[in-house]
């Protein structure tokens, strides 16, 4: 039998093994006590995003408030690609660095031409290409991109807000006017042409609005019939009323600058450079 002085030791023994125990399990509780308590008031930390818009023309929005930011995968520009620093001049020598500026149809009517677009494009063997009306095209500067990015931003600063409204399906006897929705040639768009040619010091021929459907060399017989394919499906009751159009036309709140040879009829070199607000 053990005596007393031993088995008090042990007792003793077993109560500081206990303390530690405790003291440890309180100590961690702590820690991760406070650890929980931190993470309530951190924030994860997303870079900020310039947008494509931005980052295709090299610049941040400081520095040009005119630059509008754009979203990845948005109805904005549906976007073959966004230009990347330098694209136009890895493109092949034989294509000249041309630019267009473009007023585009966003939200559903631009999603549903987009989707037209690309259906007339599969059925013809054609390339798809976003909905856009030209405002001003085969765009040439000795500066290069930047140069025509920076009168682009000064223009936009001109020209009003307006509409544009569709008139009927009709078709063209050049590749990029094959088939396409005329424009009516309202005030509001008429006059954001002259101030782009004004801005731009360009002198074209009479300025003929339309928002192309498809880019296509075939013969004059088979225009014809897309003419009435495509009035059927945006316009007639024989579409089942499930192509046709949500609107007959869309506000032009901004012009989008792309990058677009006009010998490159693959458009395999297009892509958007850079977008600016109207702020006129």
């Amino acid at each position: 039998m053990p005596s007393p002085a031993r088995s008090s030791a042990w007792v003793l023994a077993l109560c500081g093994v206990a303390l530690l125990g405790c003291g440890l399990y309180a100590f961690s509780s702590g820690v991760s006590s406070s650890q929980r308590g931190l993470s309530l008031f951190q924030r994860p930390q997303h870079p900020a995003s310039d947008g494509l818009v931005i980052a295709a023309a090299g610049l941040s929005s400081r520095s040009d408030p005119h630059r509008l930011r754009g979203h990845q995968g948005s109805s904005l520009a549906h976007p073959l690609r966004v230009c990347t620093a330098g694209s136009s001049m890895s493109a092949p020598e034989a294509l000249r660095d041309q630019y267009s500026l473009w007023a585009q149809p966003k939200g559903r009517l631009g999603e549903q031409l987009k989707a037209e677009i690309a259906h007339l494009a599969a059925r013809h063997g054609a390339p798809a290409f976003p909905p856009h009306t030209t405002v001003l095209g085969d765009i040439e500067r000795p500066g290069g991109r930047q140069e025509v990015l920076a009168v682009a931003a000064e223009l936009a600063k001109k020209v009003k807000k307006y509409r544009i409204n569709f008139t009927d399906v009709t078709r063209g006897p050049i590749y990029y006017q094959c088939v396409y929705l005329r424009v009516a040639k309202d005030d509001g768009a008429m006059a954001a042409a002259a101030t782009a040619r004004e801005v731009f010091g360009t002198t074209t021929g009479p300025y003929m609005p339309h928002l192309s459907l498809l880019y296509s060399d075939i013969p004059e017989e088979e225009r014809a019939k897309a003419v009435e394919y495509e009035t059927a499906r945006l316009y007639g009751e024989s579409s089942g009323y499930d192509t046709l159009l949500v609107e007959n036309g869309y506000e032009v709140d901004s012009f989008a600058v792309w990058y677009t040879p006009v010998a490159d009829k693959s458009l395999k070199s297009w892509c958007l450079v850079g977008e600016f607000e109207l702020t006129g």
